[in-house]
């Protein structure tokens, strides 16, 4: 397939970054043609990246506008979007989409669901198994594909562990790391302060915390001046602000990893969590808040368990914790550094970031699934199966409390979405497990019996379109007829497919047919 990637600039020092870098190149070495959409981290004009167009973004929006004119100038098959999906509510309806996304609250907000509904969606991909859950529970089927780490550079090395330590005089310290973008307080930096003063007060002169983060950048909070009301001077360490403008090489913080003996991430909401990966791949073992996508990343560490509930913008919750149950935590690490007990530690967290090594997702989770859409591309529209945008289409609730499911296909896939509004009846041509078998052009129910009644590619198939919308306005005080025009690009896909004339109809943006009353 030719497929266009929409994130962070494959050179940028971001998590998405790295994921884009990593994910392109592999897919390309299986096969695929690859083009970017940087819409983050260049600007300027289309340059060339190992024989992959990258696009700019002058927009500097989260690529929602250009990305059509992309799309048609790269010939692409596919978009595969790699951030927070609820920022790309107004993605062009006709392009095919598949979004790799995150969920960090508890339940999953409705914007994500909103988003995930999107007309032009393929089937979304979800970059962790708590997101696949929460999205479950609206009804809403998606792909699992896990971030990935390079477990052979992302790995222990005792060498760049002691060069480090000597280099800073931390040789008899306990080194706590934390890897975190701070943009805003998610990442709970305040609460990490806090941790590490008290720990420090109760070990005076042996804890070190090194920050590998922007300590001012004006999106989050100042670090500085935290560390200076904390009195952490000779505690708390981060990178030159140089360094981190640059951007730090990936190779160069892996060493910055071994030097840690633990890694503090008190996330309030991690959609997946690529540092508490990447730690563990180096043996340093983590600590991390018990709530959303975290705890199925953790092998050797320690949980956080007495979270509080956040409100949040996204009309949901995340959570805070407390810094007294955090550096307990910690006291847990240092003294299981003390006693030599954290050697388990470390095995345990090594043995879980293999799961998430590049070569192995990349050839268990990515190649299924590439299959599966470039299946999904190339089939027929009308084949039986949810397409998620349409039930925008449905209704809360319908007087009288029936529906009518016409053309509801052998498996009824609409059914469970349907059923909220009453009585459900399924009613097609075909014979099929509790369906109602007869012709849609002379139905067999009662004028105005149902409240509803729901037409799902169906009515390109009649003999007579204009006798189906008949009956189906008789028997149902509301309905919806969706149905493929040839203004659709998959219409001629179906050979039987045939045009609706003689009937006024509108057409959505995705090129379909929507009739309604």
């Amino acid at each position: 397939m030719r497929i266009l990637w929409s994130s962070n600039s494959p050179f940028a020092a971001t998590g998405y970054g790295m994921q884009t870098a990593t994910a392109c190149a592999r897919l390309q070495g299986m096969g695929h043609d690859m083009g970017i959409f940087a819409f983050y981290g260049l600007d300027g004009s289309k340059l060339d990246w190992f024989g992959m167009p990258i696009y700019p973004n002058p927009k500097h929006d989260w690529g929602v506008k250009l990305a059509p004119d992309f799309f048609k100038d790269f010939q692409a098959d596919l978009l595969i979007t790699l951030v927070d999906v609820w920022v790309l509510g107004d993605m062009d309806p006709t392009l095919p989409w598949c979004p790799w996304f995150p969920v960090d609250h508890t339940p999953c907000p409705p914007l994500i669901i909103k988003a995930l509904k999107s007309p032009g969606i393929v089937k979304p991909i979800a970059m962790s198994k708590y997101g696949v859950m929460e999205v479950a529970k609206s009804g809403i089927d998606c792909y699992y594909i896990p971030h990935s780490v390079n477990t052979k550079l992302f790995s222990p090395d005792a060498e760049a562990r002691k060069t480090g330590r000597e280099r800073y005089k931390w040789q008899d310290k306990f080194v706590i790391g934390t890897v975190a973008t701070n943009h805003s307080e998610r990442k709970n930096w305040s609460t990490s302060f806090q941790a590490a003063r008290i720990l420090a007060d109760r070990h005076p002169g042996e804890i070190r915390y090194y920050c590998h983060t922007h300590p001012g950048d004006e999106r989050g909070i100042n670090l500085v001046e935290l560390r200076e009301n904390l009195h952490l001077e000779e505690v708390v360490f981060f990178p030159s602000l140089a360094q981190m403008i640059i951007g730090i090489p990936r190779d160069v913080l892996a060493r910055a990893y071994n030097v840690m003996d633990v890694f503090l991430l008190p996330s309030k909401g991690e959609g997946f969590g690529i540092p508490l990966v990447e730690a563990q791949a180096c043996e340093v073992p983590v600590i991390t808040t018990n709530c959303t996508a975290q705890p199925e990343l953790v092998g050797g560490g320690w949980l956080i368990n007495g979270l509080r509930k956040v409100w949040t913008g996204q009309g949901s919750w995340q959570f805070e914790c407390d810094a007294e149950e955090v550096a307990e935590r910690l006291e847990q690490a240092y003294q299981a550094w003390k006693d030599g007990s954290i050697q388990d530690k470390k095995t345990k967290a090594r043995e879980k970031a293999l799961e998430y090594d590049d070569d192995k997702v990349y050839a268990e989770y990515w190649p299924k699934v590439l299959d599966d859409i470039e299946k999904r591309l190339k089939q027929p529209k009308n084949l039986e199966g949810i397409q998620q945008w349409r039930l925008l289409f449905v209704p809360q609730s319908c007087v009288p409390r029936k529906v009518l499911d016409l053309g509801c296909g052998i498996t009824q896939p609409y059914k469970k979405v349907l059923e909220h509004l009453g009585e459900y009846v399924g009613f097609d041509i075909k014979p099929g497990p509790d369906v109602v078998q007869g012709d849609a052009h002379n139905l067999p129910f009662k004028t105005k019996e149902f409240g509803f009644v729901w037409c799902s590619e169906m009515l390109e198939h009649a003999r007579d379109p204009r006798q189906v919308v008949a009956e189906a306005k008789r028997v149902a005080n509301h309905g919806i007829i969706l149905f493929s025009t040839p203004a659709n690009s998959n219409f001629r896909i179906d050979p039987d497919h045939k045009v609706v004339q003689g009937i006024k109809y509108s057409v959505v943006a995705s090129g379909d047919g929507l009739i309604s009353w």
